[in-house]
Protein backbone atom coordinates (compact mmCIF):
# COMPACT_ATOMS: atom_id res chain seq x y z
CA UNK A 1 0.00 0.00 0.00
CA UNK A 2 1.33 3.30 -0.79
CA UNK A 3 2.27 5.93 1.62
CA UNK A 4 -0.05 8.61 1.80
CA UNK A 5 1.88 12.08 0.53
CA UNK A 6 4.98 13.98 0.13
CA UNK A 7 6.35 17.14 -1.74
CA UNK A 8 7.77 16.42 -5.14
CA UNK A 9 9.93 19.14 -6.53
CA UNK A 10 9.83 19.89 -10.07
CA UNK A 11 13.54 17.64 -10.14
CA UNK A 12 11.42 14.49 -9.45
CA UNK A 13 8.86 15.00 -11.99
CA UNK A 14 10.55 15.76 -15.04
CA UNK A 15 12.16 12.76 -15.30
CA UNK A 16 8.72 11.17 -15.70
CA UNK A 17 8.12 12.93 -18.72
CA UNK A 18 11.42 13.06 -20.35
CA UNK A 19 13.95 10.04 -20.35
CA UNK A 20 16.63 10.93 -18.10
CA UNK A 21 19.08 8.62 -15.60
CA UNK A 22 17.13 9.52 -12.83
CA UNK A 23 14.02 8.39 -14.56
CA UNK A 24 13.56 5.24 -12.61
CA UNK A 25 14.54 6.57 -9.28
CA UNK A 26 11.61 9.52 -10.13
CA UNK A 27 9.34 6.43 -10.96
CA UNK A 28 9.75 4.52 -7.59
CA UNK A 29 9.78 7.65 -5.55
CA UNK A 30 6.13 8.54 -7.60
CA UNK A 31 4.64 5.18 -6.93
CA UNK A 32 5.73 5.13 -3.20
CA UNK A 33 2.68 7.70 -3.03
CA UNK A 34 -0.83 7.87 -3.01
CA UNK A 35 -0.70 11.77 -3.37
CA UNK A 36 1.92 14.07 -4.94
CA UNK A 37 1.55 17.72 -3.26
CA UNK A 38 3.61 20.28 -5.41
CA UNK A 39 4.24 24.11 -5.18
CA UNK A 40 2.08 26.34 -7.62
CA UNK A 41 4.91 26.99 -9.91
CA UNK A 42 5.75 23.50 -10.65
CA UNK A 43 3.73 23.08 -13.87
CA UNK A 44 5.56 25.98 -15.69
CA UNK A 45 9.13 24.93 -14.52
CA UNK A 46 8.57 21.69 -16.10
CA UNK A 47 7.04 22.56 -18.57
CA UNK A 48 10.39 24.98 -19.96
CA UNK A 49 12.20 22.28 -18.14
CA UNK A 50 10.38 20.11 -21.67
CA UNK A 51 11.15 23.07 -24.21
CA UNK A 52 14.64 23.14 -22.76
CA UNK A 53 15.48 19.72 -23.68
CA UNK A 54 13.73 20.12 -27.36
CA UNK A 55 16.62 22.86 -27.72
CA UNK A 56 19.42 21.85 -25.94
CA UNK A 57 19.30 17.86 -25.47
CA UNK A 58 17.82 17.25 -29.52
CA UNK A 59 14.25 16.15 -27.40
CA UNK A 60 12.29 15.10 -30.73
CA UNK A 61 8.95 17.14 -30.99
CA UNK A 62 7.16 14.15 -31.08
CA UNK A 63 8.91 13.22 -27.40
CA UNK A 64 8.78 16.78 -26.18
CA UNK A 65 4.54 16.38 -27.17
CA UNK A 66 4.57 13.11 -25.48
CA UNK A 67 6.13 14.63 -22.29
CA UNK A 68 3.78 18.26 -22.68
CA UNK A 69 0.89 15.35 -22.77
CA UNK A 70 2.67 13.21 -19.36
CA UNK A 71 2.58 16.24 -17.50
CA UNK A 72 -1.01 17.34 -18.25
CA UNK A 73 -1.88 13.44 -16.89
CA UNK A 74 0.44 13.62 -13.91
CA UNK A 75 -1.26 17.43 -12.93
CA UNK A 76 -4.25 15.50 -12.48
CA UNK A 77 -3.13 14.00 -9.52
CA UNK A 78 -1.27 16.42 -8.20
CA UNK A 79 -2.32 18.57 -4.80
CA UNK A 80 -1.55 22.14 -5.24
CA UNK A 81 -0.14 24.81 -2.42
CA UNK A 82 -1.30 27.93 -3.99
CA UNK A 83 0.17 31.25 -4.39
CA UNK A 84 -0.17 33.03 -0.97
CA UNK A 85 1.51 35.85 0.62
CA UNK A 86 2.73 33.55 3.56
CA UNK A 87 4.68 31.19 0.68
CA UNK A 88 5.92 33.75 -0.49
CA UNK A 89 7.16 35.24 3.07
CA UNK A 90 8.50 32.17 3.81
CA UNK A 91 10.34 31.64 0.80
CA UNK A 92 12.12 35.35 1.74
CA UNK A 93 13.00 33.93 4.88
CA UNK A 94 13.97 30.53 3.04
CA UNK A 95 16.50 32.90 0.92
CA UNK A 96 18.18 34.66 4.04
CA UNK A 97 19.79 31.46 5.72
CA UNK A 98 19.91 29.05 3.02
CA UNK A 99 21.83 29.29 -0.40
CA UNK A 100 19.44 28.35 -3.06
CA UNK A 101 17.72 30.11 -6.26
CA UNK A 102 14.61 31.80 -5.96
CA UNK A 103 12.06 29.09 -7.60
CA UNK A 104 14.15 26.54 -5.46
CA UNK A 105 13.37 29.28 -2.64
CA UNK A 106 9.16 28.69 -3.61
CA UNK A 107 9.64 25.15 -3.68
CA UNK A 108 10.65 24.79 -0.11
CA UNK A 109 8.10 27.27 1.26
CA UNK A 110 5.64 25.85 -0.49
CA UNK A 111 6.92 22.34 1.30
CA UNK A 112 6.60 23.95 4.60
CA UNK A 113 3.31 25.60 4.21
CA UNK A 114 2.14 22.00 2.72
CA UNK A 115 3.21 20.92 6.69
CA UNK A 116 2.41 23.67 8.46
CA UNK A 117 5.89 24.29 8.64
CA UNK A 118 6.40 20.96 10.42
CA UNK A 119 8.71 18.83 8.18
CA UNK A 120 9.82 16.31 10.33
CA UNK A 121 8.21 12.74 9.12
CA UNK A 122 7.23 14.31 5.81
CA UNK A 123 8.64 13.31 2.86
CA UNK A 124 10.14 15.51 0.32
CA UNK A 125 10.59 14.49 -3.05
CA UNK A 126 13.98 16.10 -5.26
CA UNK A 127 16.62 15.25 -7.58
CA UNK A 128 18.59 18.45 -7.53
CA UNK A 129 21.15 18.41 -4.85
CA UNK A 130 21.17 21.99 -3.14
CA UNK A 131 17.37 22.06 -2.82
CA UNK A 132 17.47 18.50 -1.48
CA UNK A 133 20.13 18.99 1.14
CA UNK A 134 18.44 22.39 2.37
CA UNK A 135 14.96 20.58 2.50
CA UNK A 136 16.45 18.09 4.83
CA UNK A 137 18.70 20.40 6.82
CA UNK A 138 15.03 22.18 7.67
CA UNK A 139 13.96 18.94 8.77
CA UNK A 140 12.66 16.84 5.81
CA UNK A 141 12.77 13.30 5.41
CA UNK A 142 14.28 13.53 1.85
CA UNK A 143 13.50 11.20 -1.46
CA UNK A 144 15.63 10.97 -4.26
CA UNK A 145 19.62 11.94 -3.69
CA UNK A 146 22.10 9.58 -1.75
Amino acid sequence: MPDKAAFFDTSALVPLCVFQAASQTARRAYRRFAACVVGWTTLIEATGAVYRAERIAGLSQRDRDLAIQSLQQLRQRWVKISPSDRVRDIALDVLKSHDLRAADAIQLASALEWCSGKPRHHHFVCLDRQLALTARTVGFDVIGIP
